[in-house]
């Protein structure tokens, strides 16, 4: 468990990366043309950062998943049944509306 958890923390820090060094019309911070030693255009950059981004997103949503099915198989309670119940019975008050002074 502790291992999808550290797998999943890295995946939300590529994927942060990955979104930020994309920026808007993939003008990000750095990935601009000319880079790669010159073996990708800024076509090419754009492109593989977005398939990327993509896979990334992918994985993280996936790992997800596998983690709340992993977290859910020990249990034999629901999410709703582990929230605190509300007793309806002990605040039979009506509110008070506060006076202006």
């Amino acid at each position: 468990m502790t291992t999808l958890i550290v797998i999943q923390l890295i995946l939300a820090i590529a994927l942060v990366i990955l979104v930020l060094l994309q920026g808007s019309d993939n003008e990000g911070l750095g990935l601009g043309g000319g880079t790669f030693g010159g073996m990708m255009s800024a076509r090419g950059s754009a492109n593989l950062l977005s398939r990327l981004t993509a896979i990334t997103a992918t994985l993280f949503m996936i790992m997800s998943v596998v983690l709340t099915i992993t977290a859910s198989v020990g249990s034999d309670r629901n999410v709703l049944e582990s929230l605190p119940s509300i007793n309806t019975e002990e605040t039979s008050e009506e509110p008070s509306i506060p006076e202006n002074n």
